[in-house]
């Protein structure tokens, strides 16, 4: 508001000027010297608002206890020796509307509210030196109170705004932790289901090899550098085809695909998100090698079946997160791709599910690895390697 205020002061200061050089406004000669008064004025607060305490609280209160008040000395000034003290005497009505209309900045209502008053008074001070009419008397003011009335409500819908805006970010921000940006913006213009939903997804498991043992050798901010690493290069692939990051699970993760947005392709999207993966691990241990650091292995297991999908958890603290057997089983086939010597292990399941939906430019191929038993299921599963044609 300070540098509006100068900026103003100036603006009006080369305007009389201007306008008693060049166009012979002697009338204005009359209070050339109140202008530069106000412009010193305007000046200082300014320049010692940045640094003075004393002269930004003035600063806070100086539209209604300097601004109105130099405005009307000028003006009283000039209607006593105008002939045409009703043009100037409504130019002041202009000025003091714009005056209360800059005290909405400060976006408080009681600075609104003041002005007005105050305003008011200093139109009455200038409509009887300008001699008015009395429906002018009570048009003018009534104007000013309306006015400033109407502005006082609006710091409490800028505050409500401003409430409303950080809530939606903060929203975006925590979406932005679990979904894909797609997939986020989607969530956000609708409702994320507060109950569970049973549906079809395909789950992909995410874990590194011999973790305890890398970590043996490492203290508390390398293995905290190594996940972080590690986990930002993954998510940013699971993110990529669309996945919902489910959990970090110390040196894993789980994520899965189908929820809560659609994709007819979960499946295939979840097998080309784990080689993207193997690929993208490829380029992390290049970088470590580089760096005279081992490299990483995975193991990942994708299972697709039905699960249950919504926020879960205390009524204070809940997660979107799916729970199921179908979750259990990825977990499994992770821990048997050590075993089978493999990086990724994909369900019989999941080959079938991912030869339905949208074609890919690049096949994929699955070649089986055999069957397998899996805690707490009768029946045991035939796992395929998955790879690109």
């Amino acid at each position: 508001m300070g540098q509006v205020r100068f900026a103003l002061a100036t603006a009006f200061l080369l305007f009389y000027g201007l306008a008693i050089t060049a166009l012979g406004e002697e009338d204005l000669r009359l209070t050339v010297g109140h202008m530069i008064l106000y412009w010193l004025i305007a000046t200082a607060l300014l320049i010692f608002g940045r640094r003075n305490r004393l002269f930004r609280e003035i600063g806070r209160f100086a539209v209604p206890l300097i601004d109105m008040p130099m405005v009307t000395w000028i003006q009283t000034t000039t209607v006593s020796h105008s002939e045409r003290s009703q043009t100037v005497a409504l130019f002041t009505l202009a000025l003091l509307l714009f005056l209360i209309v800059l005290s909405s900045f400060s976006l408080r209502a009681r600075h609104l509210l003041l002005s007005g008053a105050v305003g008011i008074a200093c139109l009455a001070v200038v409509y009887r030196a300008a001699g008015l009419s009395p429906v002018s008397w009570v048009a003018g003011p009534l104007l000013l109170a309306v006015t400033a009335t109407m502005m006082s409500w609006l710091p409490r819908r800028q505050t409500l705004l401003i409430r409303e805006t950080a809530e939606r970010q903060a929203r975006r921000d925590r979406l932005a932790r679990y979904f894909s940006p797609g997939v986020a913006e989607v969530i956000e213009s609708h409702d994320t289901p507060a109950t569970g939903e049973s549906c079809e997804i395909t789950v992909l498991f995410c874990d590194i090899r011999g973790f305890t043992t890398l970590s043996e050798n490492l203290d508390a901010t390398e293995v905290v550098r190594l996940l972080n690493d590690f986990h930002g290069h993954m998510v940013d692939e699971i993110f990529r085809y669309g996945g919902t990051l489910d959990k970090y699970l110390g040196d894993g993760l789980l994520a899965y695909f189908n929820a809560p947005v659609r994709q007819s392709d979960h499946a295939g999207r979840a097998v080309e998100c784990a080689l993207a993966m193997v690929d993208r691990l490829e380029v992390l241990n290049r970088d470590r090698a580089s760096r005279g650091e081992p490299p990483l292995r995975i193991g990942i297991g994708i299972h697709s079946g039905t699960a249950v999908v919504g926020n879960i958890g205390a009524a204070n603290r809940r997660e979107f997160t799916a729970i199921g057997d179908t979750v259990n089983v990825a977990s499994r086939l992770q821990s048997l791709t050590r075993d089978r010597g493999v990086s990724i292990l994909a369900s019989d399941s999941t080959e079938a599910a991912a030869a339905i939906g949208e074609s890919r430019p690049t096949p994929l191929l699955f070649t089986s690895a055999g069957r397998v038993e899996v805690r707490g299921r009768s029946q045991g599963l035939e796992v395929f390697v998955p790879s690109r044609g």
